[in-house]
């Protein structure tokens, strides 16, 4: 503990079962939230890296400070307007339908071209529409036995709701991962990781993480004040690189496997910088 910080103000965080994201994500910890949570050491400043969706931070008890940061431009508008523009938000959406023309035209659209709130809603009817939440190049969602994951009128309105309410208090950041972490690192700082799967970068757009980008993240990690808990699949590669650290492994399903059909597929490999007691 830095002899600086106040014990008063380090929290332990618990699992909170009916917090809720507002969409599904490629490669998102619904499944995992509760693992991680529990693995969370006492801690000052949380800080969510690569944000997604942020299914760990809408699953955990609130802690002192809070962060949650992406390089996606679009989602981090859209935590924006989650957190101060919610009524306009849902406005946006009162003569919306479920199309697939719809989805077509706002896919073409320029979102350069559009106000903040628009913008907002743009990004999360198409996040809401899409199959598997893959918001570089999406497809049209429709299932014959499956409803859509768009809510509208009231159940949006409350969606809406309990987003805003818990945001109020979380920093909301859009800055490369490198600059985030040497920011934001203190000892009192925990860190969650959550970058696109290792051989499942491109996945989430071009130039967002390069495969040498793995690299970076094990060289700043190794030498950060704070602590850490870092989220991968389970290959060999990934256990290469980060060496060294404490490895935990878990078996989830995943709903889309980046086209690696190996027997690690669903293996998901949780790192730390600290020690977990059994």
């Amino acid at each position: 503990m830095s002899p600086k910080t106040n014990p008063s103000t380090l929290t332990k965080p618990t699992y909170n079962a009916s917090g809720r994201s507002f969409s599904g994500w490629l490669g998102g910890k619904s499944q995992l939230a509760r693992t991680i949570i529990d693995m969370m050491p006492e801690h000052k400043h949380y800080c969510e890296v690569f944000g997604g969706a942020g299914w760990v931070l809408f699953k955990k008890s609130v802690s002192t400070l809070e962060t949650i940061n992406d390089v996606n431009g679009d989602l981090i508008n859209l935590y924006r307007v989650f957190k101060y523009h919610p009524d306009a938000l849902e406005k946006e959406f009162e003569m919306q339908l479920l199309s697939r023309e719809e989805f077509e035209r706002l896919k073409a659209e320029n979102s350069k071209s559009l106000t903040d709130i628009q913008r907002a809603a743009r990004f999360y009817y198409l996040l809401r529409t899409c199959f598997g939440a893959k918001i570089a190049e999406p497809n049209y969602f429709s299932h014959v036995e499956r409803k859509p994951h768009l809510k509208l009128g009231d159940e949006l309105k409350s969606v809406l709701a309990n987003i805003h309410q818990r945001l109020q208090k979380v920093n909301i950041d859009n800055r490369n991962f490198d600059v985030l972490i040497s920011k934001m690192d203190r000892p009192d700082t925990l860190f969650y990781l959550d970058p696109p799967y290792y051989n499942c970068e491109n996945y989430y757009g071009k130039d967002i993480f390069s495969r040498s980008d793995f690299e970076k993240l094990r060289d700043l990690l190794k030498n950060i004040k704070g602590k850490f808990i870092l989220s991968l699949n389970d290959v060999p590669a990934v256990r290469e690189l980060f060496k060294g650290f404490y490895f935990h492994t878990k078996q989830i399903r995943w709903s889309l496997n980046c086209n690696s059909q190996d027997e690690n597929n669903g293996k998901e490999l949780i790192i730390t910088n600290f020690e977990i007691p059994e």
